[in-house]
């Protein structure tokens, strides 16, 4: 009997999932009435007792008309396999081999017309050469870690279609769709048989049973493939509208928490790293009133001290146009009431005062009000001119400033008398009273001295620049301005009144930082740049609004870092004057708040001491600075404090044969020299007991390892000797592990300090043991192999369900302990330490990198292995040269995760999912527009993701 296919793989490895495979194999697209349509050899189920088995293999090979191949590095090592593989080679041709990964890698090199042998490790090498182009393979990887082995479930179908179509001839839609068209048929004979059968009560549970069993399991697919979908336009949207971003994120996950949606929570979180509310989104479209390329009147104010957001926008913000300013407390975090107040046609100016209880407002014809914001109310309107009769070019203030102490208020306007002449008045905006009047000319802008006491009026034409005196209520010449380009150009001026300009890019001239009392330029920057916030001393970092983006650049007008982004362009900029806070507007009436120093979702803390990376003690839970005469002492505090200073002890602490282990309450460290261990009290720097010297050879490269367990009496380490309790009570051995095997063997803890592994660095050999409390450990029986390569760190998730390590190839293995079922990642991680830290909830996986020119986290699913992504750090350079740029990681308190740099900044992030979406809620919890929500989720039940 001629076979359609020969299955061949490893019977140890991957025995269930090649009978899976032959089952599915035969049942795709196969008529109701009929067993099977094709036949496909697997030896253990297809041949019948016979002493002459390769024989008998042989004879199977000569009747099949193709070779499957069920790959892995067992199979690939098998010799059987290899036997098989040979023959096929040697009279078939290679064109009929047909490859299912089940584990391990393979990966195809374009470029060489074959299979790329570094990376390969599910195939033999006797394949090398043979394919002239890439084979048809599927993979199977996930679908074998899952055992979800049923055409029902959208990934095995898929791979077992593709597999079956060339053995039927025909193509996999094909072969698809005749599977479907074979379903219906079934299904409606099924149903036919339950009209028929509907008086048999038993049989018609039955079948009722199992159409809510399989409405189910479609209701399961249909919410995957919902969050699927909402993860991936999340990605696409994660640089052009971070704000879009996080709401898709929110909803995949929701849907259905996935590996997609996992990964887009992480983009969604680094993408707005630096916003702190979302409060408006944009409407997408322009202002109707003025053509289809208008833009939205759109204006924010941030009060100097960083308390208050007002905003008003024409689009997005209300059922009625010109209506309206929106009040945001930035420090309670929550809207408060609104103005009822209008602004001009196409908007106008908007201010705030230092603390935010004032606020200036223009409104039509050339008028201003004075709101109390705290009252939501009107104090008073100041007229500068009869704009109503005006030309409607000349309807609006040219420029303005508001005094810090809101005493002042100055603009630039144009009066019905002469059209011709533009104005500068200031009024005193308790009052009303109009207390400064002259001509001015060309294009002023104006600003107030931090302090209120000077108004400077800059005359960017060129004519120069005067300040106005409160006290003396006159007017002085400031001389001529530097020479520069102005012609089209925007203009900024310093926060405070102070000596900086910065004018805007145009297609001829670049963004440029002068200094106008010196008439020095101070930098230039390539690339668009219209809008800027200049800090109120001429020092610290400025707000630039580049086309779409907000960015952060240093005083050289160089790129910090990108704060947020919109999908129109900016329209209006605000920060606050220690450049904290920063609020935008887009040209479609989006608003967003954003906070220079995270926003909480990742946060600066403290560290006094300036340590830096390297100075971290291996358990990630003592920070230590060691020194000739002695090792000051840092902890990782709860809550945001950073590092909380322990003390000092009169002894230097130098790896790799010294070792560090704190209490959890700080009050005692044990110190670890070459065998010898000693207790110190680091508030009084003084020993506790005397010192216990253990025979003792030197570690490996590595380093020592110690750590204290949770009961803060007993000690663990691991040498030749083997992997020794110790009670630091007395110094005595209680108990020795992996006896005269030690010194292979790399310790790692659990956050709870009562799991314990050792994972043997030279073949990955696993060892668990759980600490009861008392007594000795207790082991965990796991016969785990985490890599055949080195092993070069390893960590334990904090509650001791799932052990993580790093090989020499800088491959990560992840092992659930209870199952003891090993992945591996897909993506090889980026240069840097080894250092590897789970989130609190053992989902997620974190590992530091550096480069040249950039670092921070890589992110992993725990549970599966994917690979989530990259957070970068902003971290600074390191503060000199000849300093080599290196990231340490180690476990916060909670669900973070701390950073610290070679220059010393220390950065607090959370790894938790549940962390993320609370965060990301924080900063956008408005639902999903009904089109979006009818495209993607219109026949499935899903909550709002940010429900109170």
């Amino acid at each position: 009997m001629e076979r359609d296919g020969f299955i061949s793989y490893s019977h140890a490895r991957d025995r269930e999932l090649a009978q899976a495979l032959q089952r599915g194999l035969h049942k795709l697209a196969r008529p109701w009435t009929r067993r099977q349509v094709i036949s496909v050899f697997r030896d253990t189920t297809s041949l019948s007792a016979n002493h002459d088995l390769w024989s008998s293999i042989l004879g199977e090979l000569q009747r099949s008309r193709y070779f499957i191949y069920l790959a892995s590095p067992e199979a690939a090592a098998s010799r059987w396999v290899q036997k098989e593989l040979r023959f096929w080679l040697d009279n078939r041709s290679p064109d009929r081999i047909l490859i299912a990964v089940g584990s391990g890698t393979v990966h195809w090199d374009p470029a060489a017309g074959d299979f790329d042998w570094s990376r390969t490790t599910a195939l033999p090498r006797m394949l090398e050469g043979v394919f002239r182009a890439e084979p048809l393979w599927v993979d199977l990887a996930e679908v074998r870690r899952s055992r979800k082995y049923s055409l029902r479930q959208a990934e095995f179908r898929s791979a077992v279609a593709a597999l079956a179509a060339p053995l039927h001839g025909r193509g996999k839609d094909e072969l698809d769709s005749e599977d479907l068209q074979q379903r219906r048929i079934a299904l409606r004979l099924l149903r036919g048989a339950v009209t028929v059968l509907s008086l048999l009560l038993v049989t018609s549970l039955a079948a009722g049973g199992y159409a809510w069993q399989k409405r189910g399991e479609a209701l399961d697919r249909a919410r995957v493939s919902a969050s699927q979908a909402l993860a991936a336009h999340s990605m696409e949207l994660a640089d052009a509208d971070p704000r879009k971003a996080a709401q898709f994120a929110l909803y995949a996950e929701e849907a259905e928490p996935t590996s997609e949606s996992a990964r887009a929570l992480a983009r969604a979180v680094d993408a707005n790293s630096s916003a702190a509310r979302h409060l408006q989104g944009g409407l997408g479209a322009a202002a109707a009133y003025i053509g289809s390329g208008g833009a939205a009147a759109t204006q924010v104010a941030v009060s100097g001290d960083g308390s208050t957001l007002a905003y008003f926008s024409d689009l997005g913000g209300g059922e009625v146009l010109g209506r309206d300013v929106h009040i945001y407390d930035i420090r309670e975090g929550r809207a408060v009431k609104s103005l009822d107040a209008r602004w001009p046609l196409g908007g106008g100016a908007l201010e705030l005062s230092a603390d935010g209880r004032i606020l200036m407002l223009e409104v039509s014809y050339n008028r201003i009000q004075i709101w109390d914001v705290r009252q939501a109310k009107l104090l008073r309107t100041i007229t500068a001119s009869a704009g109503e009769k005006l030309a409607r070019a000349f309807t609006r203030l040219h420029a303005y400033a508001f005094s810090g102490d809101a005493r002042w208020v100055a603009a630039t306007y144009r009066a019905p008398e002469d059209e011709e002449t533009l104005w500068l008045s200031v009024w005193n905006a308790r009052t009303g009273e109009r207390v400064g009047h002259r001509t001015t000319e060309g294009n002023p802008r104006l600003s107030f001295a931090a302090d209120s006491g000077l108004l400077t009026a800059v005359d960017t034409s060129g004519a120069g620049r005067s300040t106005w005196d409160p006290r003396t209520r006159r007017w002085e010449n400031g001389g001529r301005l530097p020479d520069i380009p102005v012609e089209g150009r925007s203009v900024a001026l310093s926060a405070g009144g102070g000596d900086a300009a910065l004018f805007g890019s145009t297609d001829k001239e670049k963004a440029e930082l002068w200094n106008l009392s010196t008439g020095k330029r101070l930098a230039s920057a390539t690339g668009s740049l219209q809008q800027a916030v200049l800090p109120a001393d001429d020092s610290g970092p400025v707000v630039a609004a580049q086309g779409k983006q907000v960015s952060l650049l240093d005083s050289k007008l160089r790129p910090l870092r990108t704060l947020g982004s919109f999908s129109w362009p900016v329209r209006s900029l605000a920060a606050s004057n220690d450049g904290r806070w920063v609020a935008a507007g887009s040209d479609d009436g989006a608003v967003s708040l954003f906070s220079t120093d995270g926003a909480g979702l990742h946060r600066s803390v403290p560290n006094e001491g300036r340590l830096k990376a390297g100075e971290l003690a291996v358990d990630g839970r003592v920070t230590y600075r060691s020194g000739p005469n002695g090792t000051d002492l840092w902890a990782v505090s709860e809550g945001g404090d950073g590092l909380r200073r322990l003390g000092r002890i009169p002894r230097p602490v130098e790896a790799p044969d010294m070792a560090v282990a704190a209490t959890s309450d700080g009050s005692r460290v044990t110190v670890l020299d070459q065998g010898v261990f000693s207790s110190w009290n680091p508030r009084t720097g003084t020993r506790e007991g005397e010192e216990k010297a253990l025979a003792y050879r030197s570690a490996p490269d590595r380093g020592l390892r110690l750590f204290y367990l949770a009961d803060d009496i007993h000690v663990v380490t691991a040498w030749d000797r083997g992997v020794l309790l110790i009670d630091t009570r007395t110094w005595s051995v209680k108990q020795t592990l992996l006896a005269d095997d030690g010194a292979y063997q790399l310790l790692a803890l659990a956050g709870d300090r009562k799991t314990l592994v050792a994972v043997e660095t030279t073949g990955g050999a696993v060892h668990v043991w759980r600490w009861p409390g008392q007594g000795g450990f207790e082991e965990v029986p796991t016969d785990a192999v985490l890599s055949s390569t080195s092993i070069l760190s390893a960590a334990v998730s904090h509650r001791g369900e799932r052990l993580a390590s790093v090989d020499a190839d800088g491959r990560i293995s992840i092992l659930d302990i209870r199952s003891g079922r090993v992945v591996l990642s897909a993506v090889v991680q980026e240069p840097g330490s080894q250092d590897i830290v789970f989130s609190r909830d053992a989902r997620t996986l974190a590992h530091a990198f550096t480069t040249d020119t950039r670092s921070g986290l890589e992110l992993w699913d725990a549970r599966s292995g994917e690979y989530l992504g990259q957070w970068a750090l902003n971290t600074p350079t390191p503060p000199t040269d000849a300093e080599e740029p290196s990231l340490q990681l180690a476990s916060g308190s909670g669900s973070d995760v701390l950073t610290l740099d070679s220059g010393g900044t220390l950065l607090r992030r959370s790894l938790d999912i549940a962390d993320w979406r609370a965060q990301l809620c924080r900063i956008v919890d408005d639902p999903l527009s009904k089109a979006d929500h009818d495209r993607y989720l219109s026949d499935l039940t899903v909550d709002a993701p940010c429900r109170s």
